[in-house]
């Protein structure tokens, strides 16, 4: 948007999405790890559930190894900016891939998310399930999404602006050729 400007982003909800936005990792790969750790000769049962599907296999870990929000490391750039934006009056949401518990851990941590909407058994919230939510909670072009990777090209085309974390040249250019704004962050993990 042309008249779009970095001053506007609290007046607007503000979603963000947590594995390589809010910090470097993947929790899902996170949970199976500690499965592993913990679980050494249950490796095969990793992919029956893949086989059943990623959704049933982000839900199955959960009942077997804890998550704890607190060891993840937050990318200190996004924390500051997300903490200003709140102090200015936006709302903030939490809307990501990962499982819905994990999801409610990590809200109820950082405490400055509206609400958090996760995975959940056979829907995985992702791409153009993640954009279909959001439009229908706010309206096309009604919110700010903050992203890091090509698959979120799904959501940043029906957000009014985007917060494009470590993004790849591929889709740094993708979100330069359209007419959204966009506030690009490089973080270190």
């Amino acid at each position: 948007m042309n008249n779009f400007s970095e001053q506007d982003f609290a007046k607007f909800p503000i979603c963000v999405d947590l594995d390589g936005t809010l910090w470097a990792g993947d929790c899902l790969w996170l949970c199976a790890r500690n499965f592993l750790k913990r679980y050494p000769f249950r490796f095969f049962q990793l992919f029956l559930w893949w086989h059943k599907g990623r959704t049933h296999l982000k839900h199955n870990l959960l009942k077997d190894v804890s998550f704890d929000p607190k060891k993840l490391l937050f990318f200190p750039e996004i924390l500051q900016y997300l903490f200003w934006l709140k102090e200015q009056g936006a709302k903030l949401y939490l809307v990501t891939g990962s499982d819905q518990q994990i999801a409610d851990k990590v809200s109820g941590f950082l405490n400055i998310f509206e609400d958090a909407f996760g995975s959940t058994l056979g829907n995985n919230l992702v791409g153009e399930k993640k954009a279909a939510l959001l439009n229908k909670m706010f309206g096309s072009k009604k919110y700010i999404y903050f992203g890091n990777e090509w698959k979120d090209r799904l959501v940043w085309q029906h957000s009014i602006a985007a917060g494009a974390v470590n993004v790849d040249k591929k889709t740094l250019e993708w979100l330069g050729s359209q007419p959204i704004y966009t506030r690009r962050f490089i973080c270190k993990s």
